[in-house]
């Protein structure tokens, strides 16, 4: 009896201590190239989420959807200090994303707010994922996706 007091005792304490799963949802609207700590952060929560074994939704709205375009994340490190002013660091941005997308992270990007930067469905070769990857979403979607977050962090 008191073997199994203890056991059970155990596989309390290691259930209490386990991480529980939870719902991310990390929304960047803030210019990469004015404010890149903000998209570095933005990619690094999510890509940290994902990894940790969250459900992780990122949602690119505003001016943060240039996130998503070659020619802004292979530049992020001209506009900051961050990485030494070397290609390395928008290289890790680029493919942080692109292991998050191929990794089971989700990624919606306000369909309006390309639209302002010329990028379209078919358009979107300029992106660094396939359009197939990316959920166009309007704000009904952002609505929906922060309704169903445990925790939510906007850059």
């Amino acid at each position: 009896m008191k073997k199994i007091f203890y056991i059970a005792l155990l596989i309390f304490s290691i259930s209490l201590n386990a991480q529980e799963k939870k719902n991310y949802l990390i929304h960047l609207t803030s210019d990469p190239m004015q404010n890149p700590s903000a998209a570095f952060m933005s990619i690094n929560a999510a890509s940290e989420a994902l990894k940790q074994g969250h459900n992780t939704v990122y949602f690119a709205a505003g001016d943060g959807v240039k996130i998503l375009m070659n020619d802004i994340i292979n530049n992020l490190h001209t506009v900051t200090m961050h990485g030494g002013n070397t290609n390395s660091l928008s290289m890790r941005m680029k493919k942080l994303l692109i292991d998050f997308a191929n990794n089971g992270g989700v990624i919606h990007v306000s369909e309006g707010s390309f639209k302002t930067y010329g990028v379209s469905k078919d358009n979107s070769d300029m992106l660094i994922l396939d359009s197939e990857k990316i959920k166009w979403s309007y704000p009904k979607e952002l609505i929906q996706e922060s309704s169903k977050a445990d925790i939510l962090f906007s850059y």
